[in-house]
């Protein structure tokens, strides 16, 4: 049985003057936007990226599996240094289109990462897509599963999403693999992405089922919205 959650608290004072302003003349917002921050698992370390990450990320981007993967182009020194600066910023969710990246770290290095992208907020329809990447080499050992897990409890704790997609490159088998191991269904898409949806429900109760819960900080309870 799953607690009634609280209802979070708006900002006060300045900031919550600047909050209703934003809402009523822009995008619709969370009322208590999600932040990056670790978490832990069995035996990994999900954590924002740093600038000093540079050289764990240069493998990532060499990586021909992982780019191919994902459609990314060979990029030059530079272009991989920006492309690790941008994700460093995409730390908070707070309105559609908002983007947090988590770093994978295993024994002090980053092998991967997991990522959210908000699509909607209203709590009844609340959407996010999650990513994921991992270097190649560091397949078969389960970390890019137990790494996702970290962020769908994440998904559908703190951030109180009732759905999350993922959308897969159809060339890319072991993503899709992935998709269906962590209890997301093939919902569709095109002749090139699919597209596989996982329901809160379904996600609370594979949750339920695993043999060895990963660790995280206490996300709040699930909205009744979406039970």
């Amino acid at each position: 049985m799953t607690a009634l959650p609280r209802r979070p608290l708006r900002p006060r004072g300045l900031a919550h003057g600047l909050w209703s302003l934003r809402s009523l003349w822009g995008s619709p917002m969370l009322e208590q936007p999600v932040r990056a921050h670790e978490l832990r698992t069995a035996r990994l370390l999900l954590r924002p990226y740093r600038a000093s990450d540079a050289a764990d990320w240069r493998r990532i981007e060499d990586d021909e599996e992982v780019r191919l993967g994902l459609d990314w182009p060979l990029r030059t020194e530079r272009q991989a240094s920006e492309h690790l600066l941008a994700r460093t910023a995409h730390t908070v969710l707070a309105e559609p289109g908002d983007l947090l990246v988590l770093a994978v770290e295993r024994d002090g290095r980053v092998i991967g990462d997991v990522s959210l992208h908000l699509r909607t907020v209203a709590p009844e329809t609340r959407t996010a897509e999650i990513g994921w990447l991992q270097l190649t080499a560091e397949g078969g050992h389960g970390y890019a599963t137990e790494a996702a897990h970290a962020m769908l409890d994440l998904a559908f704790g703190e951030l109180g999403a009732c759905l999350v997609t993922a959308v897969v490159e159809r060339s890319n088998t072991s993503s899709a693999r992935l998709a269906l191991r962590l209890g997301f269904r093939l919902a569709g898409g095109t002749a090139t992405r699919a597209t596989f949806v996982l329901a809160e429900a379904d996600h609370a109760a594979e949750r339920a089922a695993r043999p060895s819960p990963v660790s995280r900080r206490d996300p709040a309870a699930r909205n009744e919205e979406c039970r």
